[in-house]
């Protein structure tokens, strides 16, 4: 009689592996950087504002349609009754939605003689309107307003806060 022996192996392989996920994350890449730029917007061959700085990236390839603004940031606005500028450090514009958000001592000045001085404004730009839920510091030849709100028209005609801290003239008509 013969005899056959099978051995079998049977080998179990574990393997103690935490799962992971890996997310892709969107490279936003800007279209163009500039240094020590200024740009011209104009409209039908009028000049309507000047903006300038030390940094822009222009990330109009972007579903956003955005640029940012870096280090010394300035807007130059020119109206027919007078001329407004805007400085901060950092700006963004919404190109799409004419939006604009300045940060890091913003201040306007106006060549009616207004100051703004905020941290953090933001620019309607198809309505001309201006906004902060930051403390804002505001003058004119007889007001000066500090309160923790800004909702402003941009002639500062239409203009409403929040806690005032400062003083405003009133007259009756």
């Amino acid at each position: 009689m013969r005899f056959t022996f099978y051995l079998i192996f049977v080998v179990f392989i574990s393997c103690d592996t935490d799962s992971q996920i890996i997310e892709s994350e969107e490279v936003n890449i800007p279209l163009s950087i500039a240094n020590n730029f200024t740009m011209t917007y104009t409209d039908s061959s009028q000049v309507k504002s000047y903006v300038s700085g030390n940094k822009h990236f222009d990330y109009s390839n972007n579903i956003l349609n955005y640029s940012e603004f870096f280090d010394d940031v300035e807007l130059i606005i020119y109206d027919d009754n007078k001329t407004s500028t805007i400085k901060s450090n950092y700006a963004i514009v919404y190109n799409s939605f004419r939006f604009m958000e300045f940060k890091g001592n913003v201040e306007i000045t106006t060549t009616d003689g207004e100051l703004l001085i905020t941290d953090q404004l933001y620019y309607d730009t198809e309505n001309e309107w201006l906004f902060t839920e930051d403390e804002f510091e505001y003058t004119d030849k007889s007001n000066k307003i500090i309160a923790n709100r800004l909702d402003s028209n941009r002639d500062f005609t239409d203009l409403v806060t929040g806690n005032l801290k400062g003083s405003i003239n009133i007259s009756e008509q």
